[in-house]
């Protein structure tokens, strides 16, 4: 019975995302000869940038105006708007992330287009094309006088281009930071990478690693590698087979927060939202990717072995002095396994989306496992502490799946309702705390501590040795977190429109007869998201400890682009508001 505000919550938001998906599909028209889109399609907004950068367009940006009994000859592209037209162009008009306002008497001669807004004020004006408005926003950068679209290589239009690029074959060397954790420090990535030509290329890349953290320059323990080899099959890159050889440092869990934000958190203010473990060992797969579809497969292959780590001590900005979190003990040893991912995307902007959906799955079955948590000792708080031999704990095979399910809906131009819900754990068996899942903190349940609800994994301390006199104890947490989970994660986005005009733009009706010519004026446009989100999260405990109650939380932020600051306060267990900053959008 405990789980029903959960199940009710989920049911309720899920429910919501029907009427909005319906809504997109069938969207009224204004008029009869209006046509209302919400999508704007990749050939589309290459067809408007075209249209805006064309030295015959007249193109402005910022709040523009044509007074009466005035005439524009020739096409008008207005960036930012809104465009106000009481007077009269020949030709087309375009207006990008902005409205139109036909005030009585305007007149168009041509097309009239609207991207991420509206257009007024048609049953007193006459537009002679088609009028047909998109309610999704033209993402673009400027590029001096001209805009290039920023999303331009999405949906496979990358990979289109990338085929194309290596007919013939290309080499290039990569050297680049991973991830910066309280394990390994700041791990760097650098080797080649080799393609072939022809249309079924085979590529290898192959990365040394070398581990800022762990131990002296030419000792084994600081360097890692990552070599992968594949094969492509079928002339159109729909299908690769593959295999590779690897030596890493693997977070348990790495969906809470992007790579970025974690680096930053543990290098600025020394707070790692990650634990980590070794995996040494090879893979074999095969993946389906047919081209322009917005489905892939992939089978996989491994066999790893897995070792526990300690923490290291990197530096940090702010808080160096402190402790790090301790590290759980995972399970050591062999692990032979079989993968299966699938993933559907239909979203228009992988960065930044406003409809479509994202479903992720994950199956991994234990064919062969001699995983065990190694024997240890209990650290007791007594002065000086003590230490309580522990016997090693066996996990065996196991079956474990992961299901992220994520749903963009627009509402208006202006606002998105955004649903995800994200369950996982063990299908069969008891997981291996590497396998295992917590929520708590920023990037699952935000009004609540980081891995609040791990079922009972961090309760006590453990240590692989004891430690000779005078040594300071190198400790660990007996477990990661819980081995089923499920979070829901809801959110309501709106957009404040900020314009500042350094100068006008368009005539006023207030000027000199004899001044006939556009105003060139500056203008700077800054859309400010505002968030309304709430979450639900459970985690539930196999044969160790306990599981948790649903847990509940709400929040407001502000998001300049990709920058967001957020306060969400706990509605269940009490607590008090947490302030945070996010790079880029919740999920």
């Amino acid at each position: 019975m405990r789980s029903t505000p959960l199940l009710t919550l989920a049911t309720l938001l899920l429910a919501l995302g029907v009427p909005a998906a319906a809504q997109e599909r069938e969207a009224p028209a204004a008029r009869a000869d209006t046509l209302i889109r919400e999508d704007l399609p990749p050939e589309v907004a290459e067809e408007i940038v075209a249209f805006f950068n064309d030295p015959r367009t007249l193109h402005f940006s910022g709040r523009t105006r044509i007074p009466g009994e005035r005439s524009v000859s020739g096409d008008v592209a207005v960036l930012g708007g809104p465009l106000v037209i009481a007077g009269r162009v020949e030709g087309r008009v375009v207006v990008i992330n902005g409205s139109v306002e036909l005030l009585p008497g305007a007149v168009v001669d041509g097309d009239l287009t609207v991207v991420g807004g509206e257009v007024t004020g048609l049953e007193g004006a006459r537009v002679g094309g088609e009028v047909v408005t998109y309610s999704e926003r033209l993402r673009y950068s400027h590029r001096g006088d001209h805009i290039v679209r920023r999303d331009r290589y999405r949906h496979g239009e990358r990979e289109e281009r990338d085929r194309d690029g290596l007919r013939r074959g290309q080499g290039s060397l990569t050297v680049s930071g991973g991830d910066y954790n309280r394990v390994e420090g700041l791990p760097v990535y650098f080797g080649p990478t080799v393609e072939t030509g022809g249309s079924n290329p085979f590529r290898i890349r192959a990365l040394a690693v070398y581990r800022t953290e762990e131990g002296p320059f030419l000792r084994t323990e600081r360097w890692g590698h990552d070599v992968t080899a594949e094969q492509f099959f079928g002339g159109h890159r729909s299908f690769r087979v593959g295999a590779g050889v690897f030596s890493l440092v693997a977070p348990i869990e790495a969906w809470h927060l992007s790579d970025t934000e974690n680096s930053l958190s543990t290098f600025l203010f020394h707070r790692d939202f990650r634990d980590h473990y070794e995996r040494k060992g090879w893979k074999a797969f095969a993946t389906l990717e047919p081209r322009g579809t917005p489905w892939s497969l992939t089978a996989e292959f491994r066999s790893e072995k897995h070792r526990s780590l300690p923490v290291g001590d990197p530096w940090s900005v702010f808080n160096n002095g402190d402790a790090w979190r301790p590290q759980p003990l995972v399970g050591e040893g062999r692990l032979n396994s079989v993968v299966g991912r699938a993933e559907l995307d239909t979203r228009n902007d992988p960065d930044d989306p406003a409809t479509g959906w994202l479903v992720r799955g994950e199956v991994e079955h234990a064919v062969d496992s001699d995983l065990e948590r190694p024997a240890a000792f209990r650290v007791t708080l007594d002065t000086p502490p003590g230490f309580i031999p522990v016997p090693a704990l066996e996990y065996g095979a196991f079956t474990r799946g992961l299901l992220d399910v994520r749903r963009y809906n627009r509402i208006n131009a202006d606002s998105r309702l955004n649903l995800r819900l994200l369950v996982g754990g063990a299908l069969d068996g008891v997981l291996p705390p590497q396998r295992q899942h917590a929520l708590g903190g920023e990037g699952s349940l935000p009004g609540y501590s980081l891995f609040q609800f791990d079922c009972g994994a961090r309760f006590e301390r453990l240590a692989l040795r004891v430690p000779a006199l005078g040594e300071e104890t190198e400790s660990f947490v007996p477990a990661y977190g819980c081995d089923r989970f499920a979070l829901l994660q809801a959110e309501y986005r709106g957009r404040f429109d900020f314009h500042f005009d350094w100068r006008g733009h368009g005539w006023d009706d207030e000027d000199d007869e004899e001044d006939d010519d556009w105003n060139d004026g500056r203008s700077w446009d800054a859309d400010l998201d505002w968030v309304l989100f709430m979450d639900a999260g459970r985690g539930w405990a196999g044969r160790r400890g306990r599981g948790e109650e649903t847990a509940v939380d709400a929040g407001v932020g502000l998001l300049l682009d990709e920058f967001g600051v957020y306060a969400a306060i706990p509605l269940r267990q009490g607590g008090g508001v947490n302030l945070f900053v996010r790079l880029g959008s919740r999920f």
